[in-house]
């Protein structure tokens, strides 16, 4: 059957296969997330201070991964080797929490996992901006988005089930979870193509990556940087809402269901969202994102029923699912190829550092205030970031226009630049 010349060109292969993967490792990490403290405490003994310090020192250890995989995948031009190590490290990672018997086994287990996850997340999403057709790009990351919350929706129901039938085996459990990661091991290497390393191969690039090439990028992806980090700055951990749903007085075997119904809400959003960007545009999606998080904080901060405070959860798990793939998709349309994971790195430190401030005002508020206070805070913040949506530009032709002409990102921005 031919194909439409005028019609939007299909999802590629090696996108569907960036998604599974991302459904596979989610399920696994998700069993790692839930169980890690809980072992911690209640295994182990520790106090929950002492897990909060671990929990921070192994964020910082993501952030910092997430930025040197994204500078080191531009230098050496290969974006799927760098995930597949990443992975190996995180199927290392579970045999260590299995066997831990101590809280240095776990720091240990804990600490490949977060490097395993910043190690993945840059490159990733940079190969998504790689491999997507400018046409459907927010298709493309919308559907990354879906499938990865889908696994995270997974993880969370296996979870239940897993500690139901193991009658709390968690040795047993982390054993388990390394199943979905060997998988998604051997997905990446089997179905996903790198582009990136495909074509340096091809013209054998003698120039090498340059940092002053960040400060030629166009002002729509320094906007973006901006946008992304005041909006991060009015989110929040999924604990606060797990703690406003115990408020409520709903029963502590089903408070599980508050982490489900938002990873439902953000796999069924993701998608349609990004498909929709193609034809409405990014601005009117991300703005929609906005929206969402002030109603969800709305009815967090006013919710006296578990019915009201679980609105609020899937409205809130929509506008991740929004958001995450708005914000993906406006870095790649502002960032050529050749810098796409240093731009992406950036971007995740920056949302890092800026979701890190949120948790802490957003503690500080919960208890030295109210919880509804902090729900209002979020509100406010969400509202100012918006202010910088009108100045992005709606369409950002540059990636696009490097494929679809085939010019170099160098050249084409120093042309750009002499304009100006």
């Amino acid at each position: 059957m031919i194909q439409n010349p005028n019609s939007p060109p299909s999802i590629p292969l090696s996108i569907w296969a960036l998604g599974s993967v991302s459904f596979l490792m989610k399920i696994s990490s998700t069993i790692v997330f839930t169980l890690s403290p809980l072992f911690v405490t209640q295994v182990l003994g520790a106090s929950m201070f002492t897990l909060g310090i671990l929990e921070g020192f192994l964020e910082t250890v993501s952030l910092l991964a997430r930025i040197f995989s994204g500078v080191l995948s531009d230098l050496i031009h290969k974006r799927k080797s760098i995930i597949a190590v990443a992975y190996i490290f995180a199927l290392i990672s579970r045999p260590l929490l299995a066997l831990a018997t101590r809280m240095e086994d776990i720091v240990l287990g804990r600490a490949f996992d977060r490097i395993a996850n910043g190690l993945d997340a840059t490159p990733r999403d940079a190969l998504v901006g790689d491999l997507a057709p400018p046409p459907i790009k927010g298709a493309c990351y919308g559907l990354r988005e879906s499938l990865s919350r889908g696994g995270s929706f997974a993880g969370a129901l296996l979870v239940m089930g897993l500690l139901w039938l193991t009658a709390g085996n968690f040795s047993l459990v982390f054993w388990i979870g390394s199943i979905p990661t060997a998988l998604a091991l051997i997905v990446l290497l089997l179905f996903v193509k790198d582009p990136t390393s495909e074509k340096f191969q091809q013209k054998k690039l003698k120039k090498k990556f340059n940092f002053k090439e960040l400060l030629h990028l166009p002002l729509s992806f320094w906007l973006t940087l901006l946008l992304s980090g005041l909006f991060m700055l009015s989110n929040f951990s999924g604990a606060f809402l797990i703690l406003r749903a115990e408020q409520t007085g709903m029963d502590l075997h089903l408070i599980p269901l508050v982490m489900i119904i938002q990873n439902f809400a953000t796999a069924g959003t993701a998608y349609p969202v990004g498909y929709l960007s193609d034809k409405m545009g990014r601005r009117s999606m991300m703005a929609l994102g906005i929206l969402l998080v002030i109603l969800s904080d709305l009815l967090l901060a006013w919710g006296s029923s578990i019915y009201l405070i679980l609105g609020g959860v899937l409205l809130w798990g929509a506008e991740i699912g929004i958001t995450s793939s708005m914000l993906a998709v406006f870095l790649a349309d502002s960032c050529p190829e050749d810098v796409r994971g240093t731009g992406f790195g950036l971007f995740h430190f920056i949302n890092g550092c800026c979701l890190l401030l949120a948790n802490i005002f957003a503690g500080w508020l919960w208890h030295d205030s109210s919880p509804s206070a902090m729900f209002y805070a979020s509100a406010i913040v969400a509202t100012c970031s918006a202010v910088v949506l009108p100045f992005i530009k709606k369409t950002s032709p540059i990636p696009a226009g490097f494929q679809e002409r085939g010019e170099s990102p160098r050249r084409s921005l120093k042309g750009e630049g002499k304009k100006e």
